[in-house]
């Protein structure tokens, strides 16, 4: 039985109707101050800011403007971030829900998801990043007094079972550019095409497994251990590596180079060992 054209337009005008009162009645401004709230682990020193919630289909919602800040230190400031929930996990102990935000330049996808089996609470979030510029995330730039730049992609994962969360990722950065604050060996700056990393957070250790660089000035290789937050600790770094220049980059810094580098170089050793100690802030850097 065909129904009447009456009645489709009934039903028409009351799901549009439904949908235009959730849309304007929506509770923007609690949902806000209970997403700031979770985003931030209920950590102090970590502050969240969002400018409006709206929801969206299919159903989700998206956050405009979000801020992220540690002790009112900007990490990072997504234009937007839309989360949906996966329908199904409302009847389950596991909640997941997928996100996809936008930066300025590039963007970051991926899943979430909340396990209360046990009365244990485990979280998991793996993602991708794609084409975002790092020079405009705060959070990195302050890692080094080096000015840094270049488009970054690859995976990621955080993993947390209790106050600590880890977190493992494969990178890619590529046209990278590094701005010394003082010059190195008479250079103001280096350039690479690609950076690959495999790297490991675990507490307040970054954990470096593979670190390669490749550039038309010089190729470099790093493994080791960053200590980020190591307050008066003496020894923040903890690195080995090798690095290959190319004869373009020697003839011009030459004059600069110390006596066992060279006199490596004319042995005919190309890759130089290296070990970088010290801290962040006064690297002790040391030829093999």
């Amino acid at each position: 039985m065909k129904p009447s054209k009456k009645t489709l337009l009934y039903t028409a005008y009351v799901i549009g109707i439904t949908f235009f009162f959730l849309y304007y009645l929506f509770p923007s401004d609690a949902i806000k101050g209970y997403l700031a709230y979770r985003l931030s682990r209920g950590n102090p020193d970590i502050s969240v800011t969002i400018s409006r919630v709206s929801p969206v289909l299919p159903p989700g919602i998206k956050l405009h403007d979000v801020g992220i800040t540690h002790r009112n230190r900007a990490l990072i400031d997504l234009v937007s971030l839309k989360i949906t929930p996966g329908l199904l996990s409302f009847f389950s102990t596991k909640k997941t829900a997928s996100f996809n935000g936008r930066l300025k330049a590039g963007t970051v996808s991926g899943r979430a998801g909340i396990d209360n089996r046990d009365n244990k609470r485990a979280e998991k979030i793996e993602g991708t990043i794609s084409g975002v510029q790092v020079q405009g995330i705060p959070a990195l730039q302050r890692l080094s007094p080096h000015k840094v730049s270049g488009s970054l992609d690859g995976d990621f994962m955080i993993t947390s079972t209790g106050p600590n969360p880890s977190m493992t990722g494969k990178l890619a950065l590529s046209n990278c550019r590094i701005e010394f604050d003082q010059p190195v060996f008479s250079l103001d700056s280096l350039g690479f095409n690609n950076i690959a990393a495999d790297l490991a957070l675990n507490r307040s250790t970054l954990v470096i497994k593979k670190f390669s660089a490749r550039g038309n000035q010089l190729d470099a290789d790093i493994s080791g251990s960053i200590a980020l937050n190591s307050g008066r600790r003496q020894k923040a770094l903890n690195l080995t590596g090798s690095v290959t220049p190319h004869h373009l980059l020697l003839a011009k810094i030459e004059n600069s180079l110390p006596v066992d580098f060279l006199r490596q170089q004319k042995a005919g050793k190309k890759a130089i060992s290296f070990r970088i100690g010290g801290t962040i802030e006064a690297p002790d850097f040391r030829l093999n």
